[in-house]
């Protein structure tokens, strides 16, 4: 984590002079980011249990600075991370838990969020605050069905058949809020750093759960 966060920072260092950095306002704003997701936990009806573990995401975000402070745009960020979880299990079948099934494994999750930054300064270097709302995806990788096998004449491979199964996937509203600080590098470049604390509203979730982690993101303002 510590080389790709280094990476970045080199990146921006070399790519761009160190001028004073024109304003902001009226620019676009792409930017690539790396998220060092922290461990988190959550609770679910009947029972269940889920401890995720820390990993590394992405994230990949176009704003629009309608200010050199306000800023509003989108950010779409996904990953993979491990996670052990006590599944609540109905043996006798009576709709009551009587059971539980341990599981370990990977989930993929996918995070479509709308937000609004105002940043405190309208110079090279600030401080800034960020709020946004959104969707999340995750897909358990646990199956809900036997796998099942489909077969067909591709026209390049000849005759083709591929297992596919059905996977347990849940999605929520979620919500965030973080706090962090940019520089402007030149009227093209910034590095970006932030922490953020999000929400999802997984419909059988016991409370809402919350994630949190550390952004370093590279922006190209065009």
């Amino acid at each position: 984590m510590k080389r790709i966060a280094l990476l970045f920072c080199v990146v921006g260092l070399a790519a761009a002079p160190v001028v004073n950095a024109q304003s902001r306002e009226g620019s676009w704003e792409t930017e690539l980011g790396v998220i060092f997701q922290n461990s988190s936990d959550a609770d679910f009806e009947g029972g269940t249990q889920a401890d995720f573990d820390s990993d590394v995401s992405w994230l990949f975000g176009v704003s629009y600075h309608y200010t050199d402070q306000l800023q509003f745009g989108g950010t779409l960020s996904f990953g993979q991370t491990d996670y052990d979880a006590d599944i609540a299990a109905d043996v006798n079948g009576d709709e009551q838990p009587d059971g539980f099934v341990s599981v370990r494994g990977d989930l993929d999750f996918m995070t479509l969020m709308g937000n609004a930054t105002y940043n405190f300064l309208p110079g090279q270097f600030s401080p800034f605050v960020t709020g946004g709302i959104g969707w999340s995806w995750v897909d358990t990788n646990i199956a809900t069905e036997p796998p099942q096998t489909g077969c067909w004449w591709d026209p390049w491979w000849g005759y083709v058949c591929t297992s596919f199964q059905d996977t347990k996937t849940i999605d929520g509203f979620s919500y965030q809020v973080g706090v962090g600080a940019r520089y402007d590098f030149s009227d093209m470049l910034a590095v970006k750093g932030s922490y953020k604390m999000t929400w999802i509203d997984f419909e059988k979730a016991d409370g809402t759960p919350d994630f949190d982690g550390f952004t370093l993101s590279v922006a190209w303002k065009f």
